[in-house]
Order: structure tokens, then sequence, then C-alpha cells
């Protein structure tokens, strides 16, 4: 067990078997190489990343495809490879969100740089797709004029 000291959700005590490992860091924080999943809540599409080195540091994170069903790209070869990932059941997508000017109805999702974490090792990375159609912004939830059909 490990004992983490977190900002939002106070002191943890943590699984080795949980920890998940980015062995390159992640994008704008190379230095954060271990990682844990936490729960928003019960039945809720999404989780908190939470660095066991920083306590301030978490990311909110969402399956992309619960929200954008067309989602779809290519992992290359070095990252299965990299990762050990010989079946599609072996790991996980996810997206960092983002919630501008704290206003959840304009949550977007960067679907450019997806992380993918193999759920029988824990080793993860954060995959920068090239050639894409997809940003690093796109809304989660419709405007509610466009739902209305103005």
């Amino acid at each position: 067990m490990k004992n983490i000291a977190t900002t939002r959700f106070g002191d943890l005590e943590i699984d080795e078997a949980e920890i998940i490992r980015f062995p390159d860091g992640i994008p704008g924080f190379l230095e954060e190489k271990e990682f844990v999943m936490i729960p928003l809540g019960e039945n809720e599409p999404f989780v908190f990343l939470q660095s066991l080195n920083e306590g301030d540091l978490a990311f909110l994170l969402t399956n992309p495809f619960l929200f954008f069903k067309d989602y779809e790209f290519v992992l290359p070869d070095e990252i299965l490879a990299m990762l050990e990932i010989k079946e599609s059941t072996d790991f996980a997508t996810y997206s960092i969100l983002s919630i501008p000017d704290k206003n959840i109805k304009n949550m977007t999702a960067n679907l450019v740089a997806p992380l993918i974490i193999n759920l029988n090792t824990k080793q993860a990375c954060q995959v920068v797709l090239g050639k894409t159609v997809y940003t690093t912004r796109h809304r989660l939830f419709q405007e509610e004029s466009a739902e209305r059909g103005r």
C-alpha cells in the first residue's frame, strides 16, 4: 500500500496493484509517471487520474466512446508493442476533459491525444494522433439552442 496526500480527495491509501504507470510521463507533465484512477461517483462516466507525486495534479477523464459514438483511430504498432497490447480487450481508452470557465455545460474532450491504459499491466501512455479530423476541444454536451432546433 502507498499513502498519498491529495488536494481534492485528502489522504489516500493506494493499493500498488492499482497504480497506473506512464513510463514517459504525460506531455506537459513528463515528470509525472504514477497515477491512480478515482471515480467521480458511482455509475458516473467520469474519473479522476490522480498523480501520486503531486497532490494537486488530477486530470478529469472519460471514456470518449460514451459521448462520441463515431470516434475511431488506429493505435500505432510501436504503441501496441510498448504497452504489450495483444487484444482490443487488453486496454481502455480515456480522453482528458477541460471545463472552460468552470461551466460544465461547456466541457470538452481532447480526442487528438487519447490516454491508452493496458488493463492487465497498468502501463499507459498518451498517444498523439497524426492526420486526424479530431481536435483537442470536442464539446461533450450540445448547446441547448442546438438541441431545440434553433
